[in-house]
């Protein structure tokens, strides 16, 4: 038996694969009230499943008369995805980058396979974990601060290095 998250979640993409446009529009409280769920778990699933990792954009408005527009990202190819990926990591803020869910997505969706997903899990992990050890050893606010971002910043570029060497090793399949 399904979760209520995983039932949610198909809900939507069938309203989306169904819909004749790239987008749907709900509002928080009908499918809730579909579901007899609370809306924030509503959140949770758009949160977790329909990121821009995930292929799609959210447009929210809180209220009354609020509304939840999901929009599917037209991708034309794996190459387009991947070259979509590496622009929102370019665009993200360096603390809000979620490498490992990044990597699971390449997993579940075959662009890499286990031991890729093990090897970067891994260097990712050991480079988080030296991030959070860095007081141990830096007294400095400042140079502390100075290394955390560029701890960050060399996670970044590791992470678009890996998705071009995807991109350029898979072709356009």
């Amino acid at each position: 038996m399904n979760n209520m998250t995983d039932i949610i979640e198909q809900y939507i993409k069938e309203l989306l694969n169904n819909s004749d446009k790239d987008f749907i529009t709900l509002k928080r409280s009908n499918v809730a009230e579909k579901f007899d769920c609370v809306p924030s778990q509503l959140n949770y699933v758009i949160k977790t499943r329909f990121t821009p990792e995930h292929g799609f954009t959210i447009e929210s408005k809180r209220g009354g008369g609020g509304f939840i527009r999901i929009t599917k990202i037209t991708i034309h190819n794996n190459a387009d995805y991947l070259d979509y990926l590496v622009e929102t990591i370019k665009n993200e803020t360096l603390e809000n980058i979620d490498y490992l869910k990044i990597l699971k997505i390449l997993k579940n969706d075959n662009y890499i396979n286990y031991f890729d997903f093990e090897i970067m899990g891994i260097a990712f992990s050991r480079l988080l974990l030296n991030y959070k050890n860095l007081e141990k050893y830096i007294l400095d606010e400042d140079d502390l601060k100075n290394a955390r971002k560029e701890i960050f910043e060399n996670m970044r570029e590791m992470l678009i290095d890996f998705l071009t060497t995807i991109k350029y090793s898979k072709g356009n399949k």
